[in-house]
């Protein structure tokens, strides 16, 4: 796949490389988001838990698009065979185990009637368009007098890739765009934020229609979902606007985002018309919160930033992954759905997202990374770090921990790469 260069302006120099601490309350976010899921999933409540792939969505558009705009910033270029290679390296070795085991698992514990739509399953998320697969199947995502296949969650993957597939060929065109037309920095990206409002809108409304028309196909669509990812996208556009930020708007800010998570969270129901337009209710939450911490951590927010929550949300990936073949292969071997069984499930979940994490993600990412030659770009520390967490870091201005002072802020600044 060839490499598009982008050319900067004589007048404008590459930025110069600076610090970047991962952003803890990002992982936390993260955190938040995979327990409310999986609490929906296992145990039914609270209700709207399943809003959490909504704040994945966001969260991701962010944090990707933060590294693409820093990569062309930095070098002047933007590789395609680079991004496409560490979105491999990252999501393919612990997404294909765990596709291969619960597929493996059915053929054992179902009939072979639902083990081989199970197999069909896991080839349509191998090629990240189980969407698609559920949407044309009828799939309703809250049936509950239906078989359901132990790979349904994969659909929320496939969404991120399909829209990663596209992205950053758009970013590519206006910024390169922009850049022939003589655009300085700060305008390139207006202009690439005034395209992401056009595509936030758009995909809104696409969303609206699609829901009103046909609801249980437009949870699984990618044109419903885009606007999540790009609302994302557009705060990472519009980063910079934000670090000079009052500390105390950023509070109050921080603080009214996280309402708007819990409240998404306690009182969306499956009655509730989504995606559009309730799920804009934890995705403008939590795009908020993220908006408040680009000027540095927030007082109170440790329930984000502690060593619990940033692991939490380092291994939320492989957590996400496990926990519904083990809900749904479970619930269909076992006898009664007692404290026994809720017991052994969350157990059994968190046993195999951590080995996961620790045997399987993190290690074959940091693996693949060193063995690339390809391009430009070479494993640095900052890669590294990223193969070693799990995650993008994302940068906090250098006074960040003189603004609060806080043992989140002093660990972050430890972690961050030179």
């Amino acid at each position: 796949m060839a490499q598009l260069t982008l050319t900067k302006n004589r007048s404008s120099s590459p930025t110069r490389k600076q610090p970047h601490a991962k952003r803890l309350d990002v992982q936390g976010l993260r955190a938040i988001a995979v327990l409310a899921v999986v609490a929906n999933h296992l145990i039914g409540f609270p209700g709207g838990g399943f809003v959490g792939v909504d704040i994945f969505f966001v969260i991701s558009g962010f944090v990707i698009t933060l590294g693409l705009i820093r990569e062309h910033e930095t070098t002047g270029h933007l590789s395609f065979k680079d991004f496409y290679f560490r979105r491999v390296a990252r999501i393919l070795p612990a997404g294909i185990l765990t596709i291969v085991a619960t597929v493996t698992v059915s053929y054992i514990a179902f009939f072979a009637e639902r083990a081989n739509s199970i197999m069909q399953d896991g080839l349509w998320a191998f090629l990240f368009s189980a969407n698609w697969r559920f949407a044309m199947t009828g799939t309703d995502y809250w049936a509950e007098d239906a078989p359901v296949s132990p790979l349904q969650h994969y659909w929320s993957l496939g969404v991120e890739e399909q829209f990663y597939f596209l992205w950053p060929l758009v970013l590519v065109l206006v910024l390169g765009l922009a850049a022939r037309l003589g655009a300085s920095i700060g305008a390139r990206r207006v202009t690439l934020a005034a395209v992401l409002a056009a595509i936030v809108g758009l995909s809104f409304a696409w969303a609206l229609a699609e829901t009103a028309n046909n609801a249980s196909w437009a949870y699984f669509s990618t044109p419903s979902r885009t606007w999540e990812l790009a609302v994302g996208a557009l705060l990472a556009v519009l980063n910079p606007l934000f670090k000079h930020i009052p500390y105390a708007l950023r509070s109050t800010l921080g603080w009214a985002g996280i309402a708007g998570i819990a409240a998404s969270i306690a009182i969306i129901a499956k009655s509730f018309t989504f995606p559009a337009p309730w799920a804009a209710l934890p995705v403008v939450s939590t795009a908020i919160v993220i908006l408040a911490g680009t000027g540095g951590p927030i007082r109170g927010f440790q329930f984000l930033t502690n060593r619990v929550s940033e692991y939490i949300g380092n291994a939320s990936y492989s957590l996400y992954l496990w926990h519904f073949p083990v809900i749904i292969i479970g619930g269909a071997l076992w006898p009664t759905e007692d404290i026994t069984f809720y017991v052994v499930m969350v157990l059994l979940m968190c046993f195999l997202a951590v080995a996961s994490f620790e045997f399987v993600e993190k290690p074959a990412q940091k693996r693949l990374m060193a063995m690339y030659k390809g391009g430009t770009w070479r494993p640095s520390r900052e890669a590294e770090e990223r193969a070693e967490h799990g995650a993008l870091a994302v940068p906090w201005p250098r006074n960040a921990r003189n603004s609060i002072g806080n043992r989140a802020a002093a660990r972050a600044s430890e972690d961050s790469s030179s």
